[in-house]
């Protein structure tokens, strides 16, 4: 097979229970030789209350989901809205294939199955495009994590950077990349983070997000119970390790009764300590080299927050090492898509414990 660099479109909707991302790349899946364009999209407030509604619920198992007829309308019409805005981002620019990533709101390791709301037929029968989705599959039925999906990604960003380094993903989940000084990969979820602020301030201000940070900045961080979360067992376990967006819902109780500021304050606090907790817990080292991106980015108070925790080293945007790297999610699920296209591998035993180098991805063609 001859490898060529193709315009790759990404979709990337775990970001945010809000918003999506879309990148196009120029790409041949090894090295990436433009970042052509991004867009952020906000779903519409009827779906995006739908998303929520679903992802709060405690006690969905994969059948449930699989068979629930709300569900499946819910996955069925994420499906056209991503399709749509695709066609428009898309509508002046030549695009080789497309990437779908997105929200997964059930993941199970143990029983190999996890559920994300998006579907390739209906994506690619409403597309012009090739689609490249469920990149999770393959690596579970092969006894891995099925997260996180990018470390191919940041180890070609991290090419020409000096190591050891770490990269830290603050999305719905909060996950670590660390790149050694010999080549060698590790990386691992470590922590609930958007979706753990964004629901409390939906249930208890109707608000889709603490927006700039504003209410945890004016509250007090709770230090016992911020104690009693870091104990959670899935903090403790050892990695690999892949976390889900209802991971924590067992615990949110514990804020019950705090102001809407210092519920914001505690969760925040709370997701910063336990990314600190788990580099020093799990890796070899924590390097001097920092870099961070993700939707939590936009939250200065939980980005002020980190930036302490792991101070006196600095910790970087991503976008110190390409300006262009304003959409790292949907720019590494592009990435993953030429290299499912190529046969690449995009999980290691050492990033989600599978049991071998592993592609992943399932293509799907219009009918």
């Amino acid at each position: 097979m001859i490898i060529k660099s193709l315009n790759a479109l990404g979709v990337y909707g775990n970001a945010s229970l809000n918003t999506a991302d879309l990148a196009l790349i120029a790409t041949d899946g090894v090295d990436v030789q433009q970042f052509i364009k991004t867009q952020t999209v906000h779903y519409p407030e009827e779906l995006c209350i739908k998303i929520r509604e679903i992802a709060a619920h405690r006690s969905w198992n994969y059948s449930e989901l699989k068979c629930n007829p709300e569900v499946q309308k819910i996955r069925e019409n994420i499906s056209l809205f991503y399709a749509a805005c695709i066609k428009d981002f898309a509508d002046d620019i030549k695009v080789d294939c497309c990437g779908v990533d997105g929200l997964t709101i059930f993941s199970n390791p143990d029983e190999k199955c996890s559920y994300q709301l998006e579907d390739g037929h209906i994506l690619a029968n409403n597309s012009e495009y090739e689609i490249i989705t469920h990149f999770h599959r393959a690596d579970l039925l092969s006894g891995g994590q099925a997260s996180p999906l990018y470390p191919a990604f940041i180890n070609c960003l991290g090419q020409m950077i000096e190591k050891p380094a770490l990269f830290i993903t603050v999305d719905t989940v909060a996950s670590l990349v660390y790149l050694g000084q010999s080549g060698e990969i590790a990386a691992f979820d470590c922590a609930p983070a958007t979706a753990m602020i964004e629901d409390w301030c939906f249930r208890h201000a109707n608000m889709q997000t603490d927006y700039k940070g504003k209410l945890a900045i004016t509250g007090k961080a709770d230090t016992q119970i911020m104690e009693l979360l870091l104990k959670h067992k899935l903090l403790k376990k050892m990695p690999p390790k892949a976390l889900d967006i209802m991971c924590f819902a067992d615990k949110k109780e514990h804020l019950e009764g705090l102001s809407l500021e210092d519920g914001a304050a505690t969760a925040t606090a709370f997701i910063a300590e336990a990314i600190y907790q788990a580099a020093f817990d799990f890796l070899p080292n924590i390097p001097s080299n920092i870099y961070i991106c993700g939707e939590g980015c936009k939250n200065p108070t939980l980005l002020r927050f980190i930036k302490q925790n792991f101070a006196p080293r600095q910790v970087l945007p991503i976008t110190e090492l390409n300006e262009n790297l304003t959409a790292a999610g949907a720019q590494s699920t592009a990435f993953n898509a030429v290299r499912r296209l190529y046969g690449l591998s995009l999980t290691y035993p050492t990033t989600t414990g599978v049991i071998e180098p592993m592609s992943g991805g399932e293509i799907y063609e219009k009918i």
